[in-house]
């Protein structure tokens, strides 16, 4: 029933951040909605406008193209717009960046806390993987960076943030709020479009508690997290991201780890004291207790 509760936490948990990541996709178009709604509202009355003022006048196909507002014109610029964004592949902002990878990340976590908890042996070793998924909370004010006060203030208002304070400097945010103990926090960012990485710290009452960043490689991402707890221990998690599959890593460590380059490899976090790789239906690893690990994935049926 504890390893039940495990993943009931963390599905739970990544369900509230692709709420937030939702909502603020909807904020951030949401001043286009109203513009599409009037003009093709608009539309039909001058095409009913030229059929009363010339009714024998034939219309020439080309024309008649033009006038219908569901014609072939109208439709071909949204799909040339969408097939530009699939083949750049590059965000629109930072937030649509950290959307991606979240969603990326979750999904492959997710998965392979699944396959821990499921396989006779390791439903303990799955807990430490929940630490990961909670980390995202604490970066959770990233995923309004670039759409405003608003956004940033929605997107906390699901953890019942305070005072909420948003600022942005070209591609640097901040944002500023409190809990409902009255801790304060705050997340600064540094967002590097041209290779699709975020920098982020996080500091509670003034005091650093979380570095993280992430970063596209050719397979997909690699992040880690340098975490600073209350009672002073640190630890250092690594994920590296390839579709469904991928490798996350623990280590207890005494300092931050060395910015990301882009060229770690796959199996990049397998240098860390303990980790879990999920390839497939494949799983293998090294628990905190030192012992190796393998065996195949059958997906829970809940």
């Amino acid at each position: 029933m504890f390893i039940t509760k495990n993943r009931f936490s963390m599905q739970i948990v990544s369900q509230i951040i692709a709420m937030v990541l939702v909502v603020l996709l909807l904020v951030s178009c949401g001043g286009k909605a109203p513009a599409g709604g009037d003009k093709a509202v608009d539309q039909e009355k001058p095409e009913e406008a030229v059929d009363q003022e010339k009714p024998n006048e034939a219309v020439e196909p080309d024309e008649q193209q033009d006038a219908d507002p569901d014609g072939q014109e109208e439709t071909e610029p949204e799909q040339t717009q969408d097939v530009d964004s699939d083949t750049s592949g590059s965000p629109a902002n930072a937030a649509e960046s950290f959307g991606a990878y979240i969603q990326a990340k979750g999904e492959m976590v997710t998965r392979l806390s699944d396959a821990l908890s499921n396989n006779p042996g390791t439903e303990l070793y799955s807990m430490n993987l929940l630490s990961v998924i909670l980390l995202d909370i604490a970066l959770m004010p990233a995923s309004g960076f670039g759409l405003g006060q608003e956004a940033a203030s929605l997107a906390l208002g699901f953890l019942g943030a305070e005072d909420i304070e948003y600022s942005e400097n070209e591609n640097q945010y901040i944002v500023k709020y409190r809990n409902e103990k009255g801790e304060q926090f705050e997340l600064q960012g540094v967002y590097d479009k041209a290779v699709d990485s975020l920098k982020c710290t996080s500091l509670k009452d003034g005091k650093e508690s979380l570095s993280s960043e992430y970063r596209k490689t050719s397979y997909g991402y690699v992040s880690q997290f340098y975490s600073i707890n209350d009672d002073g221990s640190t630890y250092l998690y690594q994920l590296t991201v390839s579709g469904k599959d991928g490798v996350l890593g623990i280590s207890e460590a005494s300092a931050a780890p060395s910015e990301l380059t882009g060229s770690e490899a796959l199996d990049f976090p397998k240098q860390c004291q303990e980790w879990y790789a999920i390839e497939g239906d494949d799983v293998t690893g090294v628990t905190s207790d030192g012992n190796e690990i393998s065996f195949v994935y059958t997906p829970s049926e809940d």
